[in-house]
């Protein structure tokens, strides 16, 4: 088959190897480059150079089939191509047959060994679909489609057919399986590497966990920002810190091999509904494949659904957990599950009526999107926050792109993984800075994302962690709200905070549940919340003002006979809310 990729204008990093650069006009007369390549087998792929040129179309990748004639024989499916001889004899020591038949197999080139001891293979379709072989039944026509195959006994012929046993034993032989390249992933869109370098087509070994076989055609790279400063213009972002985050939640997808269990999970908030959460999520998936399940407040049912969609689909980018509610039980979103996978770096899949338990490499972004419910401290903590503050009647917004998730992204997802794939080779360029002042619990994706960011231009990342903390926790939220409303009373006991936590009704939203009825419980159970968030700043806002208040704690006399413990808020900073603030 034959690829050709109509490059953009501007600078273009990509391959450095040699191959036919054929000029082509266009319809408006214009000369452009135009690469192409044989693609001989999947394991031999001949790549193009990389150039820069001038034209006025948008980029294009083409599939073009080349002339049947023309083709090699290692370009026709396994029916086609004529039968490898191999003479299996009985009497010949294991290891030597499953070593030889081992070798015939792998002359094919499109089987390739799973990573793992003794994990068999998977046969690569040329459409990327990979089929496992994991038994005899499914060894048996692999070898019947590839191999004229004659099993011997003391040189006399007994069969065509090879034993279950024989077949069960080569699928876990080194002799047998170690003629066939380990591959991790399978993937028909660009992946990076550890040293953050594009795949190439063809096989790619990055080192364990990072051995793609990348079926698709050479990526191409812009230097302009154009398509992506186009789509966050129009989204209603509550802050540029939303504005930057969404570039970053695209750039960690595009980087999601990197940092498993150690990279943020996408909290997308809004104020109302059809603010655009969905297509601010889209747009970080990029031309990753992307699956969604509903939110489930029982962990059982919700690890059900994860681990039923990956099943379903396990080269699954983008796990998003949509419109995330909560029942009239619940306080705030919360799940264990979610919290432990976020956290792991392989973790173990399994929940009854899915399938068999397995573990998997975590190569996967978790997206949550609300607008009904307060998340829980632990998955705030884990957060990469974006809010949507839409002003007016949603319907009636007019759009300059178009309609964002329906028109425009669709038509410019190439355009814009190009831009993203930019970002990082600007970043490359600049010798990898990373930004050392950005804080967050996954420390190495955030200062790599940060860098990446800072170095295109991108301000803010991060910057409204703490506020969406306040905002999306219900506890730090309504301290914040007891702050506002009593930090000029200076240094008070637990009792006077537990009565103005009543007066204000904040009751059920700071106290723990066991200690809300009876005033010495409250007293009890004010003072534990007060005394464990000693130290935090809080964000409120007044009528008037925007506060930033510090939680303090003190032991001492205070003038009085007895030592006790007393708490404060102090304004650490405040600035005016203008009259026409939305």
């Amino acid at each position: 088959m034959i690829y050709c990729v109509v490059k953009p204008y501007g600078s273009v990093w990509g391959l450095a190897q040699r191959a036919p650069i054929v000029p082509r006009d266009t319809p408006g007369g214009l000369v452009v480059g135009v690469r192409l390549w044989w693609v001989k087998s999947i394991r031999n792929t001949i790549m193009g150079e990389s150039l820069s040129i001038r034209s006025t179309e948008m980029p294009e990748v083409i599939r073009i089939l080349g002339d049947p004639e023309q083709r090699d024989e290692e370009d026709q499916s396994p029916a086609d191509r004529p039968n490898v001889k191999y003479d299996w004899e009985e009497s010949d020591p294991a290891a030597k047959n499953y070593s030889a038949l081992g070798e015939k197999l792998a002359l094919a080139g499109d089987l390739f060994r799973r990573p793992g001891y003794g994990n068999g293979l998977v046969l690569v379709l040329p459409t990327g679909h990979q089929v496992m072989i994991r038994s005899a039944a499914d060894l048996a026509p692999v070898i019947a489609d590839r191999v004229a195959l004659l099993v011997y006994l003391n040189g006399n012929v007994k069969g065509s057919k090879l034993s279950a046993s024989h077949l069960n034993a080569m699928l876990k032989s080194k002799a047998f399986l170690n003629h066939f390249l380990i591959i991790d992933h399978v993937t028909i869109i660009p992946r990076y590497l550890p040293d953050f370098s594009l795949t190439v087509p063809g096989f790619n070994d990055g080192g364990e966990g990072y051995r793609y076989l990348y079926l698709g055609p050479s990526p191409f790279v812009l230097d302009s920002l154009d398509h992506i400063r186009a789509f966050l213009d129009i989204m209603a972002f509550a802050s540029e810190a939303d504005r930057t985050n969404t570039v970053a939640a695209a750039l960690t997808v595009l980087l999601r091999d990197h940092w498993p269990g150690a990279k943020a999970v996408l909290l997308v908030t809004a104020t109302k509904s059809h603010a655009g959460k969905d297509t601010v999520i889209l747009f970080a998936s990029g031309l990753a494949r992307q699956c969604s399940i509903s939110y489930q407040s029982t962990n059982w049912a919700l690890e059900r659904a994860f681990v039923g969609v990956l099943n379903h689909d396990p080269d699954a980018a983008v796990v998003v957990i949509e419109n995330a509610r909560l029942d009239k039980r619940d306080r705030q979103i919360a799940s264990a599950f979610i919290e432990r996978f976020a956290t792991d770096p392989e973790p173990f899949l399994f929940s009854t009526g899915t399938g068999p338990a397995f573990r998997r490499r975590n190569d996967i972004l978790l997206a949550i999107s609300t607008n009904f419910g307060t998340v829980s401290e632990d998955l705030l903590n884990r957060s990469l926050p974006i809010h949507l503050n839409p002003v007016g009647n949603v319907a009636d917004r007019q759009s300059p792109i178009g309609n964002p998730k329906y028109e425009y992204l669709p038509h410019y997802q190439h355009e814009i993984a190009a831009e993203l794939r930019g970002m990082i080779e600007r970043w490359k360029e600049a010798g990898m800075p990373l930004d050392r002042q950005v804080r967050h619990p996954f420390t190495e994706w955030a200062q790599v994302i940060g860098g990446i960011l800072m170095v295109s231009g991108f301000d803010g990342f991060l910057d409204n962690y703490g506020t969406r903390r306040v905002a999306d926790d219900p506890l730090r939220h309504g301290l914040g709200l007891l702050g506002a409303a009593r930090h000029e009373e200076g240094w008070q006991r637990p009792d006077f905070w537990a009565t103005e936590t009543g007066t204000l009704g904040l009751v059920k939203q700071i106290i723990p549940p066991g200690d809300q009825e009876g005033k010495e419980a409250r007293k009890r159970g004010i003072g534990v919340v007060l005394s464990a968030h000693r130290g935090e700043v809080f964000e409120a806002e007044t009528e008037t003002e925007r506060l930033h208040l510090t939680l303090e704690k003190k032991r001492g006399r205070f003038d009085e006979k007895d030592v006790h413990v007393r708490y404060q808020f102090v304004v650490a900073h405040r600035e005016p809310v203008s009259g026409d603030d939305q």
